[in-house]
């Protein structure tokens, strides 16, 4: 059996016992707060971030549209075939008419293709402020879990 006065050294006893779990408790709330701190600063961050790239996209999108507005007006207004002219020759106004809606069409589907490339290139750069936030709130995270461990000596 070991002496009284090694017990006592070893292990604090009384107002050093509860001294020492006021200073570990304190640390891990200090701890806590760093982590909470870094963990929604980079939330914010990425709201900041997906912020900015939504008014970019919205930008870039009604700049695509006003652009397919703008071709889709003909210098000129668009002549009209007249009845008389239709009865002369009805194959004329019939290739007409479908030259303008193919030309039409040609037009809508490079608007959606414009509007597509915009929302990939956005959503791509979402996806790596996405995962550069999730590296650093699981580095906060990680840094929390060992400074836990070391202050409560478990490994």
């Amino acid at each position: 059996m070991a002496p009284k006065s090694q017990t006592t050294e070893q292990t604090p006893v009384g107002p050093e016992l509860f001294t020492e779990m006021q200073a570990k408790a304190m640390e891990a709330f200090s701890a806590f707060a760093q982590t909470n701190q870094r963990v929604l600063q980079e939330l914010v961050d990425l709201s900041v971030t997906t912020t900015k790239e939504s008014m970019r996209a919205y930008a870039e999108l009604q700049s695509a549209a006003v652009d397919a507005v703008r071709t889709a007006q003909p210098n000129a207004p668009a002549q009209f075939p007249t009845v008389e002219e239709w009865q002369r020759d009805p194959f004329s106004w019939y290739q007409k008419g479908l030259l303008t809606a193919v030309e039409g069409t040609q037009r809508a589907f490079r608007l959606i293709e414009a509007n597509a490339q915009v929302v990939t290139r956005s959503a791509e750069r979402l996806q790596v402020s996405a995962e550069h936030t999730g590296k650093g709130i699981q580095d906060a995270l990680t840094s929390y879990v060992s400074r836990m461990k070391e202050l409560y000596g478990r490994n």
